[in-house]
């Protein structure tokens, strides 16, 4: 038997045009079908799990990422904000809060520690279900994460996970430095200097106080606000704890101070500013010197006056001879005279005593000032 007759019936019964209608009816009743499948029309059952949309799913941590040394290009362009997304998950990455710090130990690229709101989901693991996956990565301290945006890739490792908190664990710690500076330097050292790494600024210089050593050297003491992040009780700068006998390296464009923390929590000297009157002896000095020194002089650096002579008197010097017979003979020094001063002294009162120049003032000690670019080193013999 043919499929089709002469007569265009199917199988001899049923005609070909009247077959291709009732597919054509059959195709529209199954598509039907589905449609009210999927709207879920006269279906009281349950949504399948596969249908719910995964963003419901999501939970939500906050993590803290080291990334470590980063160059430049990446410290000018990584933000509050920046979103790391994946193709092919609905998880996502957003930097909520970014600190950088110049890496003081190589002194190189700066570090960079930053705070991420991460989007993933909850673990299945039974010793730890408040976890969550980021990108088939379970979040955990010491996971390492990669994040590719538009403009920069690095990577890190977390250091910290948990619910709260968008924002680093920083503050702002004042502390005084202790240093020794030469002319030029003393020259760049202003209150206002800032320490900047791209967009971010990461310590202010806030007082600077100079003293003359001779030699065209200062002593500096030098207040700073740092920019720290603090890890368990003690605040950090540049990957180092910030305690007292701590080397700091402050980085501006003008100059590189390293100095050593001599106080914490403030950023000035202890005591309160007052006067001191002291007998200076100069032994032997050049009748250059002597002729230099008169009442009135005062020890000035940068408009602020921390000595004043009050008086000057002078005598030859003595020397101690030995003549050719072996006795020994008291004589005046043919150049070299002896010089006593009275100097009125910008000083600090302080609980343990008087301080100048940043030292304990003491009876039989040396000082140095300067007065008009000349060193003058002498012996306080009193002061009160």
């Amino acid at each position: 038997m043919t499929v089709i007759d002469e007569d265009g019936n199917l199988f001899g019964v049923v005609n070909v045009v009247d077959a291709l209608a009732i597919v054509l009816v059959l195709a529209v009743l199954v598509a039907g079908v589905a449609v009210v499948g999927v709207l879920g029309i006269g279906d009281s059952s349950e949504p399948d799990e596969s249908s719910i949309d995964p963003d419901e799913d999501l939970e939500t941590r906050h993590v803290t990422i080291d990334l470590g040394d980063q160059s430049e290009y990446v410290v000018d362009r990584i933000n509050e904000g920046d979103t790391v997304t994946h193709e092919d998950s609905p998880h996502n990455l957003t930097i909520t809060d970014v600190y950088v710090t110049p890496n003081l130990s190589n002194n190189v690229e700066p570090t960079v520690t930053i705070r991420t709101e991460i989007n993933g989901e909850l673990t299945d693991s039974d010793d730890d279900s408040s976890n969550i996956q980021y990108a088939g990565e379970e979040l955990r301290v010491g996971t390492d994460l990669q994040l590719a945006t538009a403009e920069y890739t690095t990577q890190g490792e977390v250091t910290d996970v948990d619910f709260d908190n968008p924002a680093l664990e920083t503050d702002t710690t004042p502390v005084l430095l202790e240093t020794t500076v030469d002319d030029r330097t003393a020259a760049e050292l202003e209150s206002g200097d800032t320490v900047a790494l791209g967009p971010h600024e990461t310590a202010t210089v806030t007082a600077v106080d100079l003293y003359p050593t001779g030699g065209d050297q200062y002593r500096a003491f030098v207040g700073a606000e740092l920019e720290t992040l603090t890890e368990g009780t003690t605040p950090t700068y540049g990957t180092q704890p910030v305690t007292i006998g701590t080397q700091l390296t402050l980085q501006t464009d003008a100059y590189d101070l390293e100095g050593e923390i001599r106080q914490r929590g403030t950023d000035e000297q202890a005591g309160e500013p007052t006067t001191t009157r002291a007998t200076i002896e100069l032994d032997s000095v050049s009748p250059n010197v002597d002729e230099s020194l008169e009442v009135g002089q005062t020890e000035t650096v940068r408009g602020e006056t921390f000595a004043t002579v009050e008086s000057v008197r002078s005598e030859p010097a003595e020397v101690v001879l030995e003549s050719d017979d072996g006795n020994i003979h008291l004589r005046e020094h043919p150049t070299n005279r002896d010089v006593t001063l009275e100097v009125e002294l910008r000083t600090l009162e302080t609980d343990t005593g008087v301080r100048f120049h940043g030292d304990q003032l003491r009876e039989n000690e040396s000082i140095t000032l300067e007065f008009n670019r000349i060193d003058v080193n002498g012996t306080v013999t009193e002061f009160e």
